[in-house]
């Protein structure tokens, strides 16, 4: 607990005021070169009773809407991404107060069976959406689901919580804390259970610490080392840890502790800055170099507890699914986007989804669901923008190609016709007759043979041979069957026969053949 009669600052301040300008000019530029397409950083001020945000240079921003409810010594912070709902411990009024980032106001918060003592450094879980707290009067841990239909108290077994801040590991659904009595690094599963120390071997022992954080990504939980000048960490896997030095001007009596894995840098707010916006703000890069962040116009009255709201962050693209040929149903992902980082107090989880459909590299009017029907041939693509409290951030899809098949060839079609014109042949010999089969389709007809019948009167004069195969005919193709059609000796007149083809619809092909008497021999009469 602190009191407004604590002082402000020391002499040390003056002799680091040019240090101090120079740190907040780096500050400004290295932040500037990495953020993310839009940042806030929110921060309770202690002594003021408000809560002041800003971007994380120092620019810009201002003072929420409390419009509602009042804050008197708040201690710790956590957003609610769902709700888009700032959740501030009030010490000195025993509340938990809800603020709308929205700008509409604010509200106390409670749930049954969940007391509020006193309470200090408040985390929220969003995948379990409850919300923790300690409550420093009777050293325990109170649990509440968001939206207010139940709570109580973590089952600690009898170990009373000591500390000023509580973090969370999301992943292993555990509460951490240091522990000012053990002076280490304890936690205790969300449901409860044995409070566990963790191997801190490496960083240097501290008795005040009023920042932790935990980053899963990083496999750290981080603590602000306020009588070392050091952000302290150690491994999640327990396996010891280690300590990073803190640039005397960059730190003061720091609170909170926010952790930025993917731009590698830490964030704390100097309570003992009081009203003095040179030094509000603290920050360390994880690869090295730290300074103080100049807070330009945004309120600073001993704050305390930063947390920081990023615009989404886009890790996997959309995908298109559902093409073929017009019409064609086209589905769009959602992708996949950075979640919450609860327990570094990071938060850039998206709120809304929006879409947007492209036809050959350009946006189609009115083409903004999940879904749409493709009717033209040609390339689609869908652009999903996500967004929450801070900004938006779009991602595209690979292109899907939409297309027509080519139109089934035509069918087979064959045609028979008479190749020899008058067939004839002497009686007793074979009658040539060829036959061409033609076939103007744009497929390949099936295999095909030419059978000759004969009428009764024409079996007088005629023996039919045997059927010619002539397999399949291709596309604008053409073969040509040759017929020999035996004659009798007595064979005499023009006799008429049916050419057939089977395997084929194709009109049968009359014919006649013209038999003619054989010539008698020359007898030879000896001299």
């Amino acid at each position: 607990m602190k009191f407004s009669s604590e002082p402000l600052g020391s002499g040390r301040r003056l002799a680091l005021a040019a240090a101090a300008a120079t740190f907040a000019m780096l500050a400004v530029l290295a932040i500037a070169g990495r953020a993310q397409a839009a940042e806030t950083i929110y921060w309770n001020n202690y002594s003021g009773g408000s809560i002041g945000f800003a971007n994380p240079d120092g620019t810009g921003g201002g003072e929420l809407n409390l419009a509602g409810a009042e804050l008197d010594n708040p201690e710790g912070d956590a957003y609610d991404t769902v709700t888009n709902r700032l959740f501030v411990a009030d010490l000195g009024n025993d509340k938990i107060v809800a603020i709308n980032l929205d700008g509409s106001g604010a509200s106390y918060f409670s749930a049954p069976g969940a007391p509020v003592a006193e309470p200090e450094g408040l985390v929220i879980d969003p995948g379990s959406r409850t919300v923790f707290w300690i409550n420093t009067n009777d050293e325990t841990i109170s649990w509440a689901l968001l939206d207010g239909s139940a709570g109580g108290v973590v089952d600690t077994e009898g170990v009373e919580v000591d500390a000023y801040r509580l973090t969370l590991d999301p992943v292993a659904k555990r509460l951490y804390w240091f522990d000012q009595d053990a002076d280490n690094v304890v936690s205790v599963s969300v449901t409860g259970g044995p409070v566990t120390p963790l191997n801190t071997a490496g960083a240097t022992p501290d008795t005040y610490t009023s920042g932790i954080a935990v980053e899963p990504d990083l496999g750290k939980v981080f603590w602000l080392n306020g009588n070392e000048k050091a952000v302290s960490w150690a491994s999640l896997a327990g396996t010891g840890g280690g300590d990073i030095p803190i640039d005397e001007s960059a730190i003061d009596d720091g609170y909170g502790l926010v952790v930025d894995a993917v731009a590698g840098r830490l964030y704390w707010a100097n309570y003992w800055a009081g009203e003095d916006r040179t030094e509000a703000l603290g920050f360390l890069n994880l690869g090295g170099g730290s300074g103080p962040i100049n807070v330009l116009t945004a309120p600073v009255d001993g704050p305390q507890d930063p947390l920081l709201l990023k615009s989404p962050l886009g890790t996997g693209a959309p995908t298109v699914s559902g093409a073929g040929s017009p019409p064609a149903t086209l589905s769009c992902s959602q992708g996949n986007w950075g979640a919450d980082h609860a327990g570094a107090f990071l938060y850039q989880a998206p709120r809304s989804y929006a879409y947007q459909w492209a036809f050959n590299g350009a946006a189609i009017p009115g083409a903004t669901g999940t879904t749409l029907a493709a009717t033209q041939t040609g390339d689609y693509a869908c652009t999903v923008t996500a967004t929450n409290q801070t900004g938006s951030a779009s991602q595209t899809s690979a292109s899907v190609k939409v297309t027509t098949p080519p139109a089934p060839p035509a069918p087979a079609s064959l045609t028979a016709s008479l190749k020899t014109k008058k067939p004839q042949a002497k009686a007793g010999k074979a009658a040539v007759v060829k036959v061409k089969i033609a076939n103007s389709g744009g497929a390949a007809s099936a295999p095909v043979s030419l059978c000759v019948t004969l009428d009764k009167q024409a079996k007088k004069g005629l023996v039919a041979p045997k059927c010619a195969s002539l397999g399949a005919v291709a596309p604008g193709g053409s073969k040509v069957a040759t017929l020999h059609v035996k004659t009798k000796p007595s064979a005499k007149g023009t006799y008429k026969l049916t050419v057939k083809v089977k395997g084929a619809a194709v009109a049968p092909i009359k014919v006649g053949v013209k038999v003619v008497a054989s010539k008698p021999k020359k007898k030879h009469h000896r001299k």
